[in-house]
């Protein structure tokens, strides 16, 4: 059934032959395996295919590559059926493990003391010494946006250095804050009822008194 397979992706589907070259390499490969395994390729169940995959995984097959070979044992039985020479699909429920993600790159020392050191000169000292301060809390703890922003004034411990948040799944943690980061946030607290409304609890707010909103942030910093 193969090459009846592989011919009717060439002929009409109009895979190109690039593609149709690495189904049969998929598709033979799993053919060895069934063979050793002592399987019918007529007689496989999820379970095969699930063992096959994971052991191409394992062997440092990539999750694209990994893909593409479910893809093409997924076409393959689903022409079976088309052609009545099989009575189920064993691939179709099958997934491919998903590819790990690339952390991303941190900044570098001088990196660093530029960020937390950079100047706006497009605001006025009171705001600058604000974004001094988110700088400084980013830098320090490693904070999401969205748990800078999210701040209020009774999540801050500048006496031990301590600042709660909310993560992901409202899940509460402590993190610590570097003194330079404690400094900061004691001048901007300082200057933060010049602008804050008087029922406003967040610990960064506009110059119109309200919470900052994460993009005010992005534009900012």
């Amino acid at each position: 059934m193969l090459d009846a397979y592989l011919r009717h992706l060439e002929s009409e589907r109009r895979v190109s032959h690039h593609t149709v070259a690495a189904y049969r390499r998929d598709l033979t490969g799993f053919l060895h395996y069934l063979g050793n395994q002592a399987r019918d390729w007529r007689d496989v169940d999820a379970s095969d295919v699930r063992q096959f995959v994971m052991l191409k995984h394992r062997q440092g097959l990539g999750s694209r590559s990994l893909a593409r070979m479910l893809s093409a044992i997924r076409g393959w039985y689903e022409f079976g059926l088309r052609e009545q020479l099989v009575i189920s699909n064993p691939a179709r429920g099958v997934q491919a493990p998903r590819g790990s993600r690339k952390l991303p790159r941190a900044l570098d020392v001088d990196a660093a003391a530029e960020f937390v050191s950079h100047h706006n000169q497009e605001t006025s000292p009171e705001l600058d010494c604000r974004d001094r301060a988110i700088a400084e809390v980013m830098y320090s703890s490693g904070l999401r946006l969205s748990e800078l922003v999210g701040m209020d004034l009774n999540d801050l411990d500048l006496e031990s250095g301590m600042v709660r948040v909310l993560g992901k799944g409202k899940k509460e943690r402590y993190l610590p804050l570097g003194r330079p980061a404690c400094e900061a946030l004691a001048a901007w607290l300082k200057l933060r009822g010049q602008f804050a409304n008087e029922a406003e609890t967040a610990v960064f707010v506009s110059a119109r008194g309200k919470r900052l909103a994460r993009r005010t942030v992005q534009q900012r910093l």
